[in-house]
């Protein structure tokens, strides 16, 4: 038998340990690339910071004629878990487009994560990220390397490819609940989730999805009627944050 239970939309009085987004200008809002810069390579140029985004005015963007990228340098913590996410749409007939990052001890000496990158979740298992004309998200839980204190977050666009990126988020913490209040806004439309999909009431900033380890295990940002793929997660209860219309909403969920 199927588990059932009343679903109840919640606002405030959930208490975060910790579970900002740590990315500077994650969605390139100011308009300007700062703090990232272009690299690491000196042949490396910015992108370009354009009226094309996943959610608000601005995206970052290549039109790429040879292997360029950017970086941001995060602080992070040895041995914490965290959760990186980002939106990105890649064409043309080159190699696209991948994360690329490094991690760097108290001297800023680069820390290897693995022997091989193949089996880096960092490098996308040293795959390139699959192309699409629409935005998609790429969500990747890691844990910090010891004597690590610094990541080195870089993104890569290679020759004869049209890469954008937005809404970069790097996240730990624990989610923790306390008393809660009706919310006026529906969150999410499907609570009892059976697809593996997430689809929203509204639109929302700031998604995050916790499992019951208060662990975050997917964020995003998503339009109104926008269904957020979650085939990865398993099956189980879940709590979904965001906010909307600059209202903190929370909501239980069963992906079944």
């Amino acid at each position: 038998m199927k588990k059932v239970f009343t679903i109840l939309s919640v606002t405030a009085s959930l208490v975060f340990a910790t579970a900002q987004n740590l990315v500077q200008n994650p969605g390139f809002e100011t308009g300007t690339l700062a703090p990232w810069a272009a690299g690491w390579n000196t042949s490396y140029t910015a992108p370009g910071i354009i009226a094309d985004a996943h959610t608000g005015s601005f995206g970052a963007n290549y039109a790429a004629t040879a292997t360029t990228g950017f970086y941001q340098n995060v602080n992070v913590t040895a041995g914490q878990q965290y959760t990186l996410s980002f939106w990105f749409k890649i064409g043309g007939t080159g190699n696209g487009g991948r994360i690329w990052s490094n991690f760097l001890d108290a001297a800023d000496n680069p820390i290897n994560l693995v022997s091989n990158a193949d089996n880096d979740p960092l490098r996308t298992n040293n795959q390139y990220l699959p192309k699409s004309a629409a935005w998609q998200q790429k969500t990747i839980i890691f844990t910090v390397p010891a004597n690590a204190t610094r990541l080195q977050l870089h993104l890569r666009a290679y020759n004869n490819s049209s890469v954008s990126f937005d809404d970069f988020s790097l996240t730990t913490g624990t989610l923790a609940i306390g008393e809660v209040t009706a919310s006026k806004y529906r969150l999410v439309k499907n609570t009892l989730v059976k697809d593996d999909g997430i689809t929203f009431g509204a639109q929302v900033k700031n998604v995050k999805v916790y499992n019951m380890f208060g662990q975050v295990v997917k964020t995003a940002s998503v339009r109104e009627n926008e269904t957020l793929n979650v085939a990865e997660l398993q099956k189980g209860n879940y709590i979904v944050t965001g906010m909307v219309n600059n209202e903190p909403v929370s909501q239980k969920i069963l992906i079944d």
